[in-house]
């Protein structure tokens, strides 16, 4: 690794800066080191000389469409959850605890590896952090995407149904006056639904990804416990095996993994 000679001077401002850092955001159960301080100095840097890059790095093409979901009012294209409060969160997270406590929160080696991301072992800490964010947000808007449900399939034949429910009420407006009244309220309703229905989707995008994560233990009690051999605990899979897990970590993957 290349080295960078400084000043004491130098030295005890990066000190002081780290510990500030970690007084803010690590909490009880994370350290930042003066890598950390580092980057966070690095990442002021880039918000000085482009103020308006993005949080997270694009591809070529995404300026035209970032310009037409903001003429768009850019509800369509917001995250399912914040981005920023998900990267402070891991960011916080030691990349590999070399010999963790079972009781210790998962680390980010684990945490990618429970969202199936590739590549992990040689990513910087920040490319992993963005990594499992990109993860959770394809897994969010489209929770089924590992398992053969296709949901724009079932929305096609919702709509089918509404179509054939129009098609009676016509028929009755034509013989009924009174008809048209009913139509017109159950429009109203339908709207409504419609409206509550969105509003319970957006609530609901995905921003307990990472929660119900750490709650996979809980989640699952009657799925894994403690082991009588070498390895400390045992998973049962849905196909009726057990499998062997060595930290409170691997069970949490092996959870997330399965069910």
């Amino acid at each position: 690794m290349p080295t960078l000679d400084i000043t004491d001077d130098h030295a005890d401002r990066i000190e002081a800066l780290r510990e500030e850092l970690a007084a803010a955001h690590a909490g009880p159960y994370a350290s930042v080191d003066r890598e950390d301080a580092l980057a966070y100095l690095l990442d002021l840097a880039d918000a000085v000389d482009d103020p308006d890059r993005a949080a997270a790095p694009t591809d070529g093409d995404d300026d035209g469409d970032d310009e037409q979901s903001g003429d768009s009012g850019g509800a369509a294209t917001a995250a399912p959850f914040d981005r920023d409060r998900a990267r402070e969160l891991l960011a916080a997270r030691n990349r590999r605890d070399s010999d963790p406590d079972p009781d210790d929160p998962m680390d980010l080696s684990d945490i990618a590896a429970a969202f199936d991301v590739t590549g992990r072992s040689e990513m910087t800490k920040d490319e992993l952090v963005d990594a499992i964010i990109d993860a959770a947000e394809a897994l969010a808007a489209d929770p089924f995407a590992r398992v053969d449900v296709d949901l724009d399939a079932a929305e096609s034949g919702d709509e089918e149904t509404v179509d054939d429910e129009s098609d009676d009420e016509a028929t009755d407006d034509e013989s009924d006056a009174d008809g048209d009244e009913g139509a017109d309220s159950d429009d109203d309703e339908s709207d409504n639904d419609d409206e509550n229905a969105g509003e319970v989707t957006d609530d609901d995008g995905g921003a307990g990804q990472l929660d119900a994560m750490m709650s996979l233990l809980d989640t699952h009690a009657d799925k894994w416990r403690e082991a009588d051999g070498d390895a400390r605990y045992e998973v049962d899979l849905p196909d009726g095996s057990a499998e062997t897990a060595r930290t409170k970590d691997d069970v949490r993957a092996l959870l997330f993994k399965n069910y």
